[in-house]
């Protein structure tokens, strides 16, 4: 008996790659570490933290793995995952559905279980199929392009779609708005024409009444004004499409009777993803502000439709 344990031993110690490699602890592949392990009161070892050290042909095989999970960027315990399995067909439906194509790789899985002897310390992995996984830690998958016709030809009728819509949302956002559209402002009972000799009142500089008209006109109509972009973003993600906003710009012009015409604009990148985005400018109407009351009205037809 004496006889066959120490024959055993030394045909495990035969197969480690190294003697206390990481950690103090053999391994029977190089692509084994062992960055870390938990040893009771006696330094005896009751737990590992396993990485495996592998690459992959083709390199995209390694985008279907959560990398992770699978310890492969980081190292798990094997008390909390002795058995690792490596799916590279994990998301072959998702992608399919998505792109209408994908790739389907052989072997679909290959199943890694851990365990480790405390009497030699060395720690092993079981590769299932064997073979799977070369002695240098190459993972070599075979792979079929799959192709569904008819989905990849709705994909494209969809995306010409949204393309259209996003492309008539951007013209009837942008479009010049009509002169006809144009409401005359009405003088204030406080502001006199010249015939009437009367002073109006008025900003003492035009910079300060800029800045006085941006700001009332941003705490009377302000949130109205967010919630018109907040409704087009939403449609914007109805159609499937992008609809990244930037600040919104405020150009204020006085007028001969002390009131300002405030114009409302913002640019937006918009596209069907990111990869195709163009950049548009949003007008959000003209605003008659009249710094003497802090009246804010809706001056053309943009702002009487956010103003509702």
């Amino acid at each position: 008996m004496k006889k066959v344990l120490i024959g055993a031993i030394f045909s495990l110690l035969a197969g480690c790659y190294t003697p206390m490699n990481n950690s103090g602890v053999a391994t029977t592949k190089p692509w084994i570490e062992i960055p870390g392990k938990r040893v009771d009161f006696d330094g005896k070892q009751y737990d590992s933290c396993v990485r495996f050290n592998l690459r992959f042909w083709p390199q995209e095989a390694a985008d279907r793995l959560d990398l992770q999970q699978s310890c492969i960027t980081a190292c798990c315990w094997r008390s909390e995952q002795d058995e690792i399995v490596l799916d590279f067909n994990r998301k072959f439906e998702e992608e399919m559905e998505k792109y209408g194509h994908a790739r389907k790789y052989s072997p679909d899985k290959i199943t890694l279980k851990v365990t480790h002897s405390n009497l030699v310390n060395v720690t092993k992995v079981k590769v299932t199929p064997q073979g799977a996984i070369k002695n240098s830690g190459l993972v070599k998958l075979s792979y079929k392009e799959v192709r569904d016709e008819e989905r990849i030809a709705r994909l494209a009728e969809q995306r010409a779609y949204r393309t259209q819509q996003i492309a008539q949302m951007q013209e009837e956002a942008s479009k010049p708005l009509a002169t006809a559209s144009v409401i005359q402002p009405q003088l204030h009972p406080a502001v006199t024409n010249q015939q009437s000799g009367a002073v109006r009142p008025v900003a003492t500089t035009v910079q300060t009444g800029e800045t006085l008209a941006k700001s009332i006109l941003q705490q009377k109509a302000g949130a109205k004004i967010d919630t018109y972009f907040y409704q087009m973003n939403k449609t914007y993600r109805q159609q499937g499409a992008l609809f990244m906003l930037s600040s919104r710009l405020f150009s204020p012009r006085m007028q001969e009777d002390g009131t300002y015409l405030v114009t409302c604009h913002a640019k937006a990148r918009t596209g069907i993803d990111e990869k195709h985005l163009n950049t548009s400018d949003f007008p959000c109407g003209v605003w008659l502000v009249d710094l003497a009351t802090q009246m804010v009205l809706p001056y053309d037809k943009k702002a009487k439709q956010i103003n509702e």
